[in-house]
């Protein structure tokens, strides 16, 4: 928090199926704070790693937006903070 009240970008990656909570709580947190304009989430997907039988197993793509974006929405995140941490947050992030 700290980093992010100092204008650093902070990042919650790997979203997935048994994080869904921890990162709600995260991001909750930083709501609470009024540091969302700070938040990037992103999630790990696919199923390559090295040495596992056939890459390992698959984790589909979608679990940001089909369990993460209800369970935000569940804690009191509105449609219009999740469009700032998918979509107005990365902008930013990306063309400054």
């Amino acid at each position: 928090m700290q980093a992010a009240k100092r204008g650093a970008w902070v990042e919650f990656d790997g979203v997935s199926d048994t994080t869904i909570g921890r990162h709600v709580q995260l991001v909750t947190a930083m709501k609470a704070r009024r540091l969302l304009g700070r938040v990037l989430v992103s999630q790990d997907a696919g199923w390559y790693r090295v040495g596992e039988r056939d890459g390992g197993q698959f984790r589909p793509f979608g679990t940001l937006f089909t369990r993460f974006v209800p369970a935000l929405e569940a804690a009191g995140v509105t449609k219009a903070e999740v469009r700032r941490l998918l979509v107005d947050n990365p902008r930013q992030v990306l063309t400054t």
